[in-house]
């Protein structure tokens, strides 16, 4: 079986499959508090599906973009599950956890994610001699610049779209074409079905060196002086 853990966002989930065949999956709202959430909800996943933790044959985990503090939890939490059971990690990109649904729609796909401040986190993917790819790098930028890079029909999905529809189609017309997504925009079984295919692969990440991807520094407040 493999464990799945995305905490990229608020919306959080973690699921249960085998051979990337979801056996059973969770999906929640937190409120900025992963770090209590978390392990409960991996408990009782497991205590649903009558597995135990020695059943797991690797963990699969989202590491960004997103929150700074939330994705410092799961993959905290996905190394010491991983090095306690002496199972791989395999990472992937949540940005690519978004678009990846979108992949036969045979257009150009762009995710984004909110990251506050007015920005999105954005990537753009297409297929290409037949093969899906990202066309271009993760990208923290305004839904505005974003619209000035977008010369044909593009497919906008992904967690932080819903936020920036109207800029989307005031600034695209009809090149913007809307996902009809709801939220949570990310659904475990996607996470672990592509997780397992880089499993099956035999490719995995460096538990040690992997760190989650934030493509900017979290916001830190200066310590206050003395009066």
């Amino acid at each position: 079986m493999e464990l799945s853990i995305d905490t990229s966002t608020r919306y959080a989930s973690v699921c249960l499959s085998r051979k990337g065949e979801v056996v059973t999956e969770y999906s929640w709202f937190s409120q900025q508090n992963h770090s209590v959430e978390l392990l409960p909800a991996v408990e009782q996943l497991l205590k649903a599906a009558g597995a135990v933790a020695q059943d797991l044959k690797c963990i699969i985990i989202a590491i960004g973009p997103g929150g700074f503090s939330a994705l410092r939890v799961g993959l905290s939490t996905a190394k010491g599950l991983g090095l306690s059971l002496g199972i791989p990690l395999v990472a992937l990109n949540t940005l690519d956890i978004e678009a990846d649904p979108y992949r036969q729609r045979g257009m150009l796909v762009c995710s984004m994610l909110d990251i506050g401040r007015g920005e999105v986190a954005a990537a753009l993917y297409a297929v290409e001699q037949g093969r899906w790819s990202k066309i271009d790098q993760d990208r923290i930028i305004t839904p505005e610049d974003l619209c000035a890079r977008v010369k044909q029909s593009t497919l906008f999905c992904g967690e932080g779209m819903s936020l920036y529809t109207q800029t989307l189609k005031e600034h695209l017309g009809d090149r913007a074409v809307i996902a009809d997504q709801s939220l949570p925009t990310r659904w475990p079984g996607t996470l672990a079905r592509m997780g397992y295919q880089r499993f099956r692969q035999g490719e995995h990440d460096d538990i040690y060196r992997l760190e989650p991807m934030y493509l900017r520094r979290p916001t830190i407040t200066a310590p206050r002086q003395p009066a």
